[in-house]
């Protein structure tokens, strides 16, 4: 984490066209029977059952706006290049698998799909949330270098991540297909051992005993719990 505000334009660029391309793709293999049933692309087209298409299709787009209104709108930090090229292979590679091994699933849709949703418009709207409430926050002068602790922040130190991990399990259960529960939970190990423990050295090095007295009051991760 690097304490550098930059608008990172060719990195985000890279980033969001990787994305658009890879989304592009995936929607159209989702739906690829009604345009390629007599081309070469016929033996890629994802032909599971038709509304859980529909749905992951739905959650992807949905994923994208909230993904460019972060990366373009609430992230004001440096990325740098090593950085961009991880999360832009890791990104493409993960909204495709949910596309595939969804698109492909012939079961009918029912409960778990229905619970998935609702996982899935819970974690967008936390991570959304509460990154915009603390984007409104730091834009008043008042304010200008502290650390926000208000809103969902007080309930997790990382609340934002917590959200994630709550709308790719949601993902992961519309696809109804439990090895897709593997990606929430790398994400989450990721987060746990990697990212988290580096923000908070980071964020402990800005703010100091603001921050100090923010982690012992507030859980770190998951809400209640951890």
């Amino acid at each position: 984490f690097i304490d550098n505000y930059d608008s990172s334009f060719w990195n985000k660029s890279l980033f969001s066209g990787c994305i658009i391309v890879t989304l592009f793709a995936t929607v159209w293999l989702l739906f690829a029977e009604y345009a390629t049933s007599n081309t070469w692309l016929k033996e890629y087209q994802l032909a599971g059952n038709p509304l859980r298409r529909y749905l992951i299709a739905s959650c992807l787009i949905i994923y994208f706006v909230r993904l460019q209104v972060t990366v373009w709108v609430f992230q004001k930090r440096r990325w740098t290049w090593l950085e961009t090229i991880t999360i832009t292979v890791l990104m493409s590679f993960v909204l495709y698998v949910f596309a595939k091994v969804g698109g492909n699933n012939t079961q009918g849709v029912g409960f778990v799909e229905v619970i998935g949703i609702l996982l899935y418009l819970s974690g967008s709207y936390i991570n959304t949330h509460s990154e915009y409430c603390r984007h409104v926050w730091k834009l008043k002068d008042e304010n200008r270098g502290r650390l926000y602790t208000e809103g969902f922040f007080s309930l997790s130190m990382h609340i934002n991540y917590f959200g994630d991990i709550v709308l790719f399990t949601g993902l992961a259960m519309v696809t109804n297909s439990l090895s897709m529960l593997v990606i929430p939970l790398l994400m989450a190990v990721n987060f746990v051992f990697n990212i988290i423990p580096s923000l908070d050295r980071y964020l402990e090095k800005k703010y100091k005993q603001e921050f100090r007295n923010y982690s012992k009051k507030t859980k770190k991760f998951i809400p209640l719990i951890y």
